[in-house]
């Protein structure tokens, strides 16, 4: 098998295959073999039906799967041994098939980055916005124009207990909001200190992939077809920053957990697993299993990595109740 490996700007690399015939025909024999195990012909006992038989009835069939099974595999070995890191799915053309099969792979591989500094950042203490009695009862009186809250509502230690609840729940939000915006300032100089191009069809697959699960949650109800395709673009120019700004965030962060030799137990997946099981109501090992056969366990394993890897730069910050601009004092 010749491999030629062709460098192409933003991080492109187109892969040419070319497979002697050889190969071809000693893959075209084990498919042959394949089907003859279960081939039904007229005139021939299940498993006896001869080779040549094989090969002229079933001619497309084996064709197209000694085409499939050649270029997979063969794009598998080249990626491995020339240590390729596709990030997006490849792209197959120039297909031709004789005695001898080549082909072209488009791939776009894993950015380089670059991150100068990640610890010890400077963060401001966000404190979160008071809950007050006004809030609460915007919340309660929006309840109160719903049904099935009204007569829970009315009853006077139920309404206490709603009141509570609300409370509760606005303040988690509270709180929420503010550490979200302490992770923003946290965002803000990893980014300052880090450099990275994200390859441009990895972002527009991730653009695809949002703007579809945002027209999920459209109505679309009355619309004609132009119409729903027409927002539908909107809502995908609008996500290409979105997918940016979250592909900049993981190989940033993916960097940084290759630098600090972060890795994940197989306890911490075995956990996280069990947490997907009671969240769903499923059997753990029925949840486990479909986790397997999907290839989900390798994204449970690299998102609580990624995790843990912003959590060790969170906690490697410096907190600071007030920054001291020029000019001010440490008093003021």
């Amino acid at each position: 098998m010749k491999v030629e490996i062709q460098q192409l700007p933003k991080h492109g690399r187109k892969i040419l295959f070319e497979i002697e015939s050889e190969k071809v025909e000693q893959e075209k024999q084990n498919i042959i073999r394949e089907i003859q195990k279960t081939a039904e012909v007229p005139g021939f006992r299940k498993g006896k039906v001869p080779e040549n038989v094989i090969a002229t009835r079933y001619n497309d069939v084996i064709k197209k799967k000694v085409v499939e099974n050649l270029i997979t595999r063969s794009y598998f070995e080249a990626i491995k041994e020339n240590n390729i890191l596709p990030v997006i799915d490849p792209e197959i053309g120039d297909v031709k098939f004789e005695n001898t099969l080549s082909f072209s792979v488009y791939v776009e591989v894993k950015p380089e980055v670059t991150v100068k500094k990640y610890k010890a950042l400077t963060v401001k203490q966000v404190e979160p916005e008071p809950v007050t009695e006004q809030m609460v009862d915007e919340v309660l009186a929006d309840w109160e124009k719903r049904k099935e809250f009204a007569s829970s509502i009315i009853d006077p230690e139920k309404r206490a207990a709603w009141r509570k609840k609300i409370r509760q729940q606005l303040e988690q939000l509270s709180l929420t909001k503010a550490k979200r915006q302490e992770e923003e300032q946290i965002w803000k100089q990893l980014f300052e200190h880090s450099s990275i191009e994200i390859p441009e069809k990895l972002m527009l697959q991730r653009a695809r992939s949002l703007a579809e699960q945002q027209l999920n949650y459209i109505d679309k109800k009355n619309k004609t077809e132009e119409e729903v395709r027409k927002i539908a673009i909107e809502i995908y120019e609008k996500m290409k920053p979105v997918a940016e700004e979250q592909l900049k965030k993981y190989f940033i962060l993916d960097k940084i957990a290759e630098i600090e030799k972060i890795e994940v137990q197989d306890e911490e997946v075995e956990n996280a697993i069990r947490q997907i099981s009671l969240t769903s109501g499923e059997d753990y090992a029925q949840v486990k299993k479909r986790l397997e056969e999907t290839g989900r366990i390798h994204d449970i394993r690299d998102d609580i990595r990624i995790e843990k890897t912003f959590e060790m730069i969170k906690n490697s910050a410096q907190n600071i109740k007030k920054i001291i601009l020029p000019g001010e004092t440490k008093n003021a």
